[in-house]
């Protein structure tokens, strides 16, 4: 039923995965795994809605708010798991399952940054050790993956926009990156890098505020080279129960609809940062497959839910 590619693709999605799991047990992490089924959203947008019994629920998204539980017990935390946005476009670059590594731990954005890319590290010097062969199935050579190394250049969202302007894109600040934008990007760099600093918008409000310029939050988003665009998104996040609901109003989010994500928030201070790397948007870049849905062996699209 596979092809030889296709067997070439799940053999390197399992070795990814080999080395992560690797990189986090030798770096104190513990697995954990959260439910499925989340109640209630408010209105959203791209969760899939369910019938749960005689209520509404919603398919995950991410392990959050469960991690900060995970965390207060277990400091440093990660998991893989399937996530589901109900989400329109072009199967290039969205798959509506897709799979996540997703760590949460108590530090700041910059020290989480550099975990972020120590495993991305990690995973491409192994895959350069462990299946040179299978890589050149994908015109890859064992060398291409052994020159990934750390610190991963950085771009503040500002120097993202003044470059974009520069080159005669049509973006004004606040703007969310568009998968065109980030493709230019990329495609100026031989190596993974990182957009710091988004600006604070309805997506973002549970981010943490940058202190030095409250319209920013402390965000940031790793992408890969050569065009492939975002492969991973990281933030530093609200703590305080306060601040939260203070965010709420400012972005008139019912507070009633959040009670169950509110109560597992605490009035303490301690940072709390957690990052997801889209596995199949890793495994597109590593293979240098044109369609996401190359990366999975059973994709689901918008427009296919078979076999």
């Amino acid at each position: 039923m596979f092809s030889e590619k296709k067997m070439a693709i799940l053999t390197i999605r399992a070795e990814l995965l080999n080395a992560a799991r690797c990189w986090f047990k030798k770096n104190g992490y513990f697995e954990v795994h959260g439910p499925t089924l989340i109640p209630a959203v408010d209105n959203w947008p791209g969760y899939f809605e369910v019938r749960y019994f005689d209520k509404k629920a919603y398919l995950s998204q991410g392990l959050q708010p469960y991690a900060a539980v995970f965390v207060a017990k277990f400091r440093k935390i990660y998991t893989v798991a399937p996530t589901f946005r109900a989400e329109m476009g072009s199967t290039k670059r969205h798959l509506t399952e897709y799979w996540r590594i997703e760590v949460a731990q108590r530090c700041d954005l910059d020290k989480l940054m550099e975990f972020e890319e120590a495993l991305v590290e990690h995973i491409c010097q192994s895959l350069s050790k462990q299946i040179p062969e299978t890589l050149k199935c994908f015109q890859r050579s064992a060398e291409n993956f052994a020159k990934v190394k750390t610190p991963f250049p950085k771009l503040t969202y500002d120097e993202a926009v003044d470059s974009l302007q520069n080159d005669g894109f049509n973006v004004n600040w606040g703007q969310k990156l568009t998968w065109e934008m980030e493709k230019h990007l990329s495609l100026k760099l031989t190596g993974p890098f990182f957009i710091t600093k988004f600006p604070m918008s309805t997506e973002t409000f549970f981010n943490k505020s940058d202190p030095e310029r409250p319209e920013l939050t402390l965000s940031a988003d790793l992408l890969a080279p050569e065009g492939y665009g975002e492969i991973g998104s990281s933030i530093q996040r609200i703590t305080d129960r306060n601040v939260m609901s203070q965010k709420m109003d400012e972005e008139n989010v019912d507070p009633e609809h959040q009670r169950w994500y509110m109560n597992f928030m605490s009035n303490k201070s301690r940072p709390h940062s957690g990052f997801a790397i889209g596995l199949e948007r890793l495994i597109q870049w590593t293979c240098k497959l044109t369609h996401i849905e190359e990366a999975t062996a059973f994709p689901r699209t918008p427009s296919n839910v078979y076999p």
